[in-house]
């Protein structure tokens, strides 16, 4: 693959918590591996990632699909510029993308612009 085009950020709150660090670290260590992979394709390609592996949802919000046998993890994150911030992860169980989980996504990317700015990384 070629040179990363876009920086990776994971969303901490204010408290210092990610929710989506903790859950990638929750992974089975094969599974963490191929998510590996799949973020420095997410970093190469950005909003170019094939539809199977990196879908546009709604509201700004994106979802990294990383599928393996029958665990879905689905991980959440939006777009500025060549910056791409990661909100929160889930294990996908439902057809669609519960609104829950996209509605944390779009509370975490306003917290991010209003706290953190995207000049100041």
């Amino acid at each position: 693959m070629d040179e990363a085009r876009y920086r990776i950020y994971f969303y901490r709150t204010a408290a210092g918590k990610c929710q989506a660090c903790d859950y990638a670290r929750a992974m089975d260590v094969n599974h963490q591996a191929k998510a590996k992979r799949w973020f420095k394709a997410l970093a190469e390609l950005g909003p170019e990632m094939p539809e199977e592996y990196g879908k546009y949802l709604r509201d700004g919000i994106w979802e990294l699909r990383i599928i393996i046998l029958h665990h879905q993890h689905r991980f959440l994150y939006f777009f500025r510029g060549d910056i791409i911030v990661v909100t929160n992860a889930f294990l996908k169980r439902s057809a669609e993308v519960p609104e829950r989980e996209i509605q944390k996504s779009c509370k975490a990317m306003l917290d991010w612009v209003s706290r953190r700015g995207w000049e100041d990384l």
